[in-house]
């Protein structure tokens, strides 16, 4: 297919409405085969590029393309099962935008496997929007201001194998930053607002410590380095998926804390800023946050996460609101 009037995701996603057409080229995440309501199969299909990640039905009617060896040829559904797994797959995409109980729905009609040489599939792997550079810088300044013993232990941690995989991390397998570098600029969002939030309160005189507030806003997440993994896509560990990332984090910050000789009360403030992050124990956080520093870490983290859904959101009525985002339990005014 020709690349030309080809859209990024996130202008898919941003600028259409209901009846529009489309015509992508990005990476098949997931390609899910499911049955509708009548029994007819269809497929629930992700398609990310740089840009963004779009989910999108291939129903019965859809036609199947391999393109890869330059001249297309048409592939019935028993080929495509013979296939086996077809995702991590470039492919080019064209669609139709429609609305469905108020939610705008993608719809693609055609989908052509593409040539993985020509179309290398990590040049779709999205991407943090802040370059890594200047984040990287951000990260060491932070640490650079705290005084010791938590700079030199924050220098310690943050070292070797364990900084290359953080700097790469996404920070979710959805909903927020999941993608390359996601759990770095989510983690610097987070400490800059709390650190903020703490400097606020300092000047009203109340005893914040801040050494402590920048470690625990540094490390809160430091667990999805093992309850996630990435490649080309972010996915869930075993690890996640039965443990979770908070006691993951806590776990993996006592053992660092150990080994590098942590005072035992500097690893208690720490780490109960690490394992009550989330605010409330039906949000997965084992305690609640009772220290000022695990209050202003959780409110840092609540805020980070509902403002990556309302920047990610579009509007789809009049009134200029988003669908009903179900982790955020409200719909999002895009005025």
């Amino acid at each position: 297919m020709s690349d030309e009037s080809c859209l990024l995701i996130a202008d898919i996603k941003e600028n259409k409405k209901s009846g529009d057409k489309f015509k992508a080229v990005g990476l098949l995440a997931t390609a899910k085969l499911k049955k509708d309501k009548n029994d007819k199969p269809y497929w629930d299909l992700t398609i990310m590029d740089a840009s963004g990640t779009l989910n999108a039905k291939a129903w019965s009617d859809s036609k199947w393309w391999d393109a890869r060896c330059g001249e297309k040829k048409f592939l019935t559904l028993d080929e495509l099962a013979e296939m086996g797994c077809i995702s991590k797959q470039p492919v080019g995409i064209f669609g139709v935008v429609s609305k469905f109980k108020q939610k705008l729905q993608y719809h693609v009609n055609q989908v052509y496997l593409l040539d993985s040489d020509k179309y290398p599939p990590e040049s779709f792997v999205e991407k943090s929007p802040v370059p890594v550079e200047q984040m990287e810088t951000d990260f060491w300044e932070i640490v650079g201001e705290c005084g010791d013993p938590i700079q030199t232990f924050l220098l310690q941690l943050f070292s070797g194998s364990l900084w290359e995989q953080f700097k790469i991390a996404p920070a979710a397998v959805k909903n927020h930053h999941a993608y390359v570098h996601g759990l770095l600029e989510h983690t610097l969002d987070v400490t800059k607002s709390a650190r903020s939030i703490g400097v606020s309160y300092l000047k009203k005189g109340l005893k914040i410590d801040m050494d402590v507030l920048t470690a625990g806003a540094l490390l809160h997440d430091i667990g999805k380095l093992e309850a996630y993994s990435i490649d080309l896509i972010p996915q869930i560990t075993l690890q996640g998926a039965v443990i979770d990332h908070i006691p993951l984090g806590y776990s993996i910050f006592m053992e660092h804390a150990k080994k590098y000789a942590l005072d035992e009360e500097t690893a208690l403030a720490i780490g109960h800023i690490i394992i009550s992050h989330h605010g409330k124990k039906e949000y997965g956080s084992p305690v609640l946050p009772s220290s000022p520093e695990a209050l202003i870490v959780s409110a840092a983290d609540e805020l980070d996460f509902l403002i990556y859904c309302w920047d990610a959101a579009s509007p789809t009525d009049d009134l200029a609101l988003s669908e009903y985002n179900g982790l955020a339990q409200r719909r999002f005014w895009k005025s």
